[in-house]
Protein backbone atom coordinates (compact mmCIF):
# COMPACT_ATOMS: atom_id res chain seq x y z
CA UNK A 1 0.00 0.00 0.00
CA UNK A 2 2.82 2.38 0.88
CA UNK A 3 4.48 1.71 -2.49
CA UNK A 4 1.20 2.38 -4.33
CA UNK A 5 0.74 5.69 -2.50
CA UNK A 6 4.29 6.76 -3.35
CA UNK A 7 3.79 5.78 -7.02
CA UNK A 8 0.53 7.72 -7.25
CA UNK A 9 2.17 10.76 -5.67
CA UNK A 10 5.04 10.65 -8.17
CA UNK A 11 2.55 10.24 -11.04
CA UNK A 12 0.50 13.21 -9.79
CA UNK A 13 3.56 15.46 -9.46
CA UNK A 14 4.84 14.40 -12.90
CA UNK A 15 1.46 15.18 -14.44
CA UNK A 16 1.52 18.65 -12.92
CA UNK A 17 5.06 19.31 -14.09
CA UNK A 18 4.49 18.15 -17.63
CA UNK A 19 1.03 19.37 -18.47
CA UNK A 20 -0.43 22.36 -16.62
CA UNK A 21 -0.02 26.01 -17.58
CA UNK A 22 0.45 28.86 -15.11
CA UNK A 23 0.51 32.52 -16.09
CA UNK A 24 1.39 35.92 -14.77
CA UNK A 25 1.75 39.42 -16.13
CA UNK A 26 4.06 42.27 -15.25
CA UNK A 27 2.68 45.76 -15.68
CA UNK A 28 5.26 48.37 -16.70
CA UNK A 29 3.06 51.37 -15.98
CA UNK A 30 1.95 52.70 -12.61
CA UNK A 31 -1.51 53.69 -13.88
CA UNK A 32 -3.68 50.61 -14.39
CA UNK A 33 -5.69 50.32 -17.59
CA UNK A 34 -9.16 48.85 -17.76
CA UNK A 35 -9.07 45.21 -18.91
CA UNK A 36 -10.27 44.30 -22.39
CA UNK A 37 -13.36 42.09 -22.77
CA UNK A 38 -12.82 38.32 -22.89
CA UNK A 39 -13.69 38.26 -26.60
CA UNK A 40 -11.31 41.11 -27.56
CA UNK A 41 -9.07 39.82 -30.38
CA UNK A 42 -5.41 39.92 -29.31
CA UNK A 43 -3.03 39.46 -32.23
CA UNK A 44 0.56 38.22 -32.06
CA UNK A 45 2.62 40.48 -34.28
CA UNK A 46 6.18 40.82 -35.51
CA UNK A 47 7.38 44.32 -34.54
CA UNK A 48 9.29 44.58 -37.84
CA UNK A 49 5.96 44.55 -39.70
CA UNK A 50 4.14 47.06 -37.49
CA UNK A 51 3.74 50.40 -39.20
CA UNK A 52 1.75 52.31 -36.60
CA UNK A 53 2.88 53.73 -33.25
CA UNK A 54 2.58 51.51 -30.18
CA UNK A 55 3.72 51.44 -26.59
CA UNK A 56 4.89 48.43 -24.56
CA UNK A 57 2.84 48.35 -21.34
CA UNK A 58 3.88 45.02 -19.84
CA UNK A 59 4.96 41.43 -20.18
CA UNK A 60 2.79 38.31 -20.28
CA UNK A 61 4.40 35.03 -19.15
CA UNK A 62 3.31 31.42 -19.04
CA UNK A 63 5.06 28.28 -17.87
CA UNK A 64 3.89 24.98 -19.28
CA UNK A 65 4.87 21.34 -19.04
CA UNK A 66 6.64 19.54 -21.86
CA UNK A 67 3.39 17.99 -23.02
CA UNK A 68 1.54 21.30 -23.14
CA UNK A 69 -0.85 22.33 -25.86
CA UNK A 70 0.74 25.30 -27.67
CA UNK A 71 -2.63 26.82 -28.59
CA UNK A 72 -3.66 26.75 -24.91
CA UNK A 73 -0.44 28.50 -23.86
CA UNK A 74 -0.92 31.23 -26.46
CA UNK A 75 -4.54 31.71 -25.38
CA UNK A 76 -3.37 32.09 -21.77
CA UNK A 77 -0.86 34.77 -22.85
CA UNK A 78 -3.66 36.58 -24.67
CA UNK A 79 -5.77 36.45 -21.49
CA UNK A 80 -2.94 38.10 -19.56
CA UNK A 81 -2.67 40.79 -22.26
CA UNK A 82 -6.42 41.48 -21.95
CA UNK A 83 -6.07 41.80 -18.15
CA UNK A 84 -3.46 44.53 -18.69
CA UNK A 85 -5.69 46.32 -21.23
CA UNK A 86 -3.40 45.44 -24.13
CA UNK A 87 -4.18 45.46 -27.84
CA UNK A 88 -1.61 42.93 -29.10
CA UNK A 89 1.44 40.82 -28.24
CA UNK A 90 4.90 41.13 -29.79
CA UNK A 91 8.19 39.25 -29.51
CA UNK A 92 6.70 35.88 -28.55
CA UNK A 93 9.44 33.67 -27.09
CA UNK A 94 9.66 30.11 -25.82
CA UNK A 95 12.57 28.73 -23.83
CA UNK A 96 13.07 25.46 -21.96
CA UNK A 97 13.62 25.53 -18.22
CA UNK A 98 14.93 22.61 -16.19
CA UNK A 99 14.33 21.30 -12.74
CA UNK A 100 15.57 18.61 -10.45
CA UNK A 101 18.57 17.67 -8.41
CA UNK A 102 19.70 15.09 -5.92
CA UNK A 103 17.56 14.42 -2.87
CA UNK A 104 18.91 13.54 0.56
CA UNK A 105 16.35 10.74 0.86
CA UNK A 106 17.53 8.98 -2.30
CA UNK A 107 14.26 9.86 -4.04
CA UNK A 108 13.51 10.07 -7.73
CA UNK A 109 15.40 12.88 -9.44
CA UNK A 110 14.77 14.43 -12.83
CA UNK A 111 16.94 17.09 -14.34
CA UNK A 112 16.75 18.53 -17.77
CA UNK A 113 13.99 20.07 -19.86
CA UNK A 114 10.87 19.83 -17.71
CA UNK A 115 8.90 22.98 -18.54
CA UNK A 116 8.80 25.80 -21.07
CA UNK A 117 8.74 29.50 -20.27
CA UNK A 118 6.73 31.51 -22.80
CA UNK A 119 6.73 35.30 -22.82
CA UNK A 120 5.54 38.18 -24.98
CA UNK A 121 5.47 41.94 -24.64
CA UNK A 122 2.01 43.48 -24.29
CA UNK A 123 1.40 46.59 -26.41
CA UNK A 124 -1.27 49.23 -26.92
CA UNK A 125 -1.80 51.29 -30.03
CA UNK A 126 -0.83 54.94 -29.54
CA UNK A 127 -3.28 56.37 -32.08
CA UNK A 128 -6.19 53.93 -32.47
Amino acid sequence: MKCLTKSLTVLFVATLLFSCVSTRSIQYETIPRPPKPADFPIEILDPVNINRPYKVIGLAQATAGKRHNTAEVIEQLKKEARKLGGDALIELQQQPIGAGGPTSQGGMVYSGHVRDLWSAKVIIWQNP
